[in-house]
C-alpha cells in the first residue's frame, strides 16, 4: 500500500499489543498522520492502559461503539 502525502497507516490490533499490524490478521486504514500521531502516539493509548492497569501480557476488550 502506497502511503499518500500526508497520512499514516493506522492499525487495529494497536501497534502497541502483542497482536499489533506487525504480523497476521489485523486491519489497516490510511488517516491524517496529524491524527494518527495524536491519538495512537501513545500518549492516550498508554494512559488508558496505565488507568485502566492493563500490564503486559493481560488480556483486554476494547468496545467500540
Amino acid at each position: 500500500m502506497t502511503r499518500p502525502p500526508g497520512q499514516s497507516c493506522d492499525e487495529y490490533p494497536f501497534a502497541s499489543t502483542k497482536e499489533g499490524g506487525a504480523t497476521g490478521t489485523f486491519s489497516r486504514r490510511m488517516i491524517t498522520a496529524q491524527h494518527n500521531s495524536a491519538a495512537g502516539g501513545s500518549q492516550y493509548l498508554l494512559k488508558a492502559y496505565k488507568d485502566h492497569r492493563i500490564l503486559d501480557g493481560d488480556a483486554f476488550w476494547v468496545d467500540v461503539t
